[in-house]
């Protein structure tokens, strides 16, 4: 064998030596590799099966916060409101302890907007009253936001001041009827019922509870009547009347 060909036969002998290195080299390399890539595998695994457990666990609490807004909602929803505007105010000229008040009394939207034709008239007094009858549902009834007895109910019967009988007052929605407000084709004759008898299920417990009723009373909040003043009158879903100033 010539001195090239040796050298050539050296040469390849070499060069394999040195790639039959470096592949036992790689492979056990990647052999590490492959275990810890199995390891990061296993983690990655349990990681996602603890996912999917909280994402069912946020899932639920969503569901709970939904329920929470929508009572929270009903809770805070004014279902009838009403403005009362002063006039006017003046002394009786033949006797000065007896005080008039003109008022105007203007049933309002949710948004503020005036609903029908407004009720104007005088008052004796200094003080003006708002008498309803209102019907208050079971709590649950509430906090389920149920169609009809999801909020408390409100009949504005009459507006009138300190110093005359009620009888004598400014009459706002007739006795034993609907609200106009509340009537509806799909209203239940539930609710019809429960204004037509309104004191018999006042004076009957059972037939209240029966009915879902929690308390069936009348109210008369009342305010100072300044001239040039008005103010607000609102019923809210979970309870009863109020009545607050308001920015002329």
């Amino acid at each position: 064998m010539g001195l090239l060909k040796l050298l050539r036969v050296l040469l390849l002998l070499a060069i394999g030596g040195l790639a039959y290195l470096g592949y036992e080299r790689f492979e056990g390399i990647l052999g590490d590799k492959s275990a810890e890539l199995r390891e990061v595998r296993a983690e990655l695994e349990g990681t996602s099966a603890e996912l999917q457990t909280v994402s069912a666990e946020l899932a639920v609490r969503e569901r709970e916060l939904d329920e929470t807004r929508v009572a929270l909602q009903y809770l805070k929803v004014d279902q009838r409101r009403a403005r009362i505007r002063v006039l006017e105010q003046w002394h009786d000229p033949n006797d000065a302890e007896r005080i008039i008040t003109r008022l105007r009394f203007q049933e309002l939207d949710p948004g503020g907007h005036p609903i029908g034709p407004p009720v104007e008239g005088e008052i004796e007094g200094r003080f003006v009253y708002v008498e309803s009858l209102v019907i208050k549902f079971a709590d649950d009834y509430v906090e389920r936001g149920d169609a009809w007895r999801g909020t408390s109910l409100c009949l504005f019967r009459r507006v009138f001041g300190d110093r005359q009988p009620p009888e004598d007052g400014m009459v706002v929605d007739p006795v034993g009827l609907d609200p106009e407000v509340y009537r509806d084709d799909a209203s239940p004759d539930l609710t019809r019922e429960l204004w037509q008898n309104f004191w018999d299920y006042a004076h009957d417990p059972d037939a209240a509870a029966a009915a879902g009723v929690r308390a069936i009373h009348g109210e008369a909040p009342f305010m100072e009547a300044r001239p040039g003043s008005q103010y607000i009158v609102e019923l809210r879903a979970s309870g009863g009347l109020s009545i607050r100033s308001e920015q002329p």
